[in-house]
């Protein structure tokens, strides 16, 4: 006969979830904004909705040859020190404070459109200015 109201004791080991380290990232928009981002694995998968596997190629503690990765909605990119994974948005960079990342950053921003370009093409109605 079983017994009511009986609480087995959990595990406290058990309860204890592996905690992802947080990695940082700086995120680049269409206009050439950048923000640096301190995000877990977890959390860049869901933003970005790619899967684990793909995630895995910019782990910079795993050594993976040069690799560009195209899928749905993102384009993870490997190139040596250049870690980032593009979308329609937003550029996402591994480690903002990289030496070999500082001038991929400049060279995106001075490439991108400013703001006030986007405004423009508004205001005339076309969808991408030449």
């Amino acid at each position: 006969m079983g017994r009511e109201g009986y609480v087995v004791p959990a595990d406290p080991q058990a309860a204890m979830k592996k905690k992802t380290a947080s990695r940082n990232w700086i995120m680049m928009d269409c206009s050439g904004e950048k923000t640096v981002l301190d995000l877990d694995k977890y959390a860049i998968m869901h933003r970005v909705q790619i899967h684990a596997r793909d995630l895995r190629i910019l782990d910079p503690l795993l050594s993976y040859p040069s690799t560009i990765l195209g899928r749905e909605r993102a384009i993870v990119l490997n190139l040596e020190h250049i870690k980032a994974i593009i979308t329609a948005e937003e550029v996402l960079l591994r480690d903002p404070s990289d030496e070999n990342v500082i001038p991929v950053v400049e060279e995106l921003q001075r490439r991108l459109p400013p703001v006030n370009a986007f405004a423009k093409v508004k205001e005339m109605g076309r969808l991408w200015a030449p």
